[in-house]
Formats: C-alpha cells, structure tokens, sequence
C-alpha cells in the first residue's frame, strides 16, 4: 500500500490490487484498528474500494507531539498500524453480516430494466438473483451502499437523464449496484425498487455497512408506505 498527502490535513492510503472482496474486508479492518486507537487529532476515516483517506488535525498534533512534520508522523503511525493488523488478520475466522433484501424489477420500479434486450426477463432474474454482492463504498447519498459483484452481462453507464429517482431505487453505475437512500435524479439506470430502509435519517443507522454480504430478491410487490412516486 501508497501512503500520499491529501492537502495539508489528510492522508490517503492507496492499494495497488484491483478491488475485491478480500480487500474492501481489509480496508475495512485498517478503519476500526485507526477509529479504535482513539487519537484526538484524528477527525474522520473515509474507505473507499481500494483506499482509506485519514482526516486529522495537523495544528493539534504538532502541539501534542513537539513535531514539525505532521504529515511524515502520521504517515509512520498509520504504518505501524497496517503493519501490526496484516499480523492480526492473517489466522482470523472473518464474521461477516448477511442480508437479503426484497426488491421489485421493471415497470414503473425499474423503467431501464429492458434495456438488456439481450437477455430474458428469467435470465436476468437468475443473474440478479445468483450473485452475493458486497458493500465495497458508502456514498452519493448518506448511507447509499455501493455493491461490488454484479455480473459484466449487466454492465452498463448511463440512460436518460431523470429529474426525479425516488428513495429506495435499485441502480446501476457502470459494474456496480447501488440503492438511493433519499430522492434524487441523475442518468443512472434505474432496474428496481425496495421498501427496505437502508439509512435511518433520525438515529443515522445504516442497515448495510463497508464490507457486509448482500443478496437480492426479486418478488412481485412490495408495500409502498405514504405511496410512491416513480421516476421522472
């Protein structure tokens, strides 16, 4: 793994292996080991795919530490800690959250559901279906998870702009999944809808996190709670 400057407050720690299950777990790991040491110039860990950004305070350490360098002396301690987690990890049994949730395909739920005109509704129903995907990035929206694992017949980038995608939309972005925690509008296709509730705005609790399996389940109807307004 790179360890490079982000600004003058932030580092980013970069791997250079394609992204991937075992990864994003990984990344995942380095997260909590940084959040749990509990420095108190430290301000936010952001992960992504293949990197995890460390936001700190340099002003606040220089003063703790009597240092010049912040950047040079966070670099080293986030060293020692990746070094001493890959130690950890390397005979660990990994515990990992698996969630189903129901969606609804096509229609007014999924009006860019046909466009792999290539494909059988019950071939893309089987390819939807079979695959365990994993949370590989929060983002776009709070709590908007990011799935990794979708099959390349699915892949694709954009459809027609819409100025309204309602909360709870399955979409595509290229060779992932990902469910819009609130309304929103964008060119993602959009293939589904849930009723789960994926962000809990009051108590801000996300129902999928970095790093947790998934699988989808295609059923007919789903409730619609206070009604729903498709895409536009």
């Amino acid at each position: 793994m790179r360890i490079y400057p982000k600004g003058d407050s932030a580092l980013t720690i970069m791997s250079d292996r394609e992204p991937s299950r075992q990864l994003t777990h990984e990344i995942n790991e380095f997260r909590l080991e940084i959040i749990n040491q509990r420095m108190p110039y430290i301000d936010e860990v952001i992960p992504s795919e293949n990197s995890l950004m460390v936001v700190y305070h340099p002003y606040t350490m220089m003063m703790k530490h009597n240092i010049d360098e912040p950047f040079e002396y966070m670099k080293e301690l986030v060293e020692n800690i990746i070094y001493q987690k890959k130690q950890d990890l390397k005979d660990r049994v990994v515990n990992k959250k698996s969630i189903q949730i129901d969606i609804v395909v096509g229609g007014l739920y999924g009006p860019d559901y046909n466009l792999f005109t290539d494909l059988t509704s019950e071939e893309k129903q089987q390819i939807i279906e079979s695959r365990t995907y994993f949370v590989s990035m929060i983002g776009h929206t709070p709590g908007c998870p990011y799935l990794s694992g979708l099959s390349h017949r699915l892949f694709t980038s954009s459809s027609n702009y819409k100025q309204f995608i309602p909360k709870g939309s399955v979409c595509i972005e290229k060779d992932k999944l990902f469910i819009t925690t609130t309304e929103t509008s964008g060119d993602w296709p959009v293939i589904g809808w849930t009723n789960a509730e994926i962000f809990d705005r009051k108590n801000t609790k996300c129902l999928l996190n970095f790093g947790d399996d998934v699988t989808l389940h295609i059923v007919d109807t789903l409730p619609e709670s206070g009604g729903y307004k498709p895409c536009q």
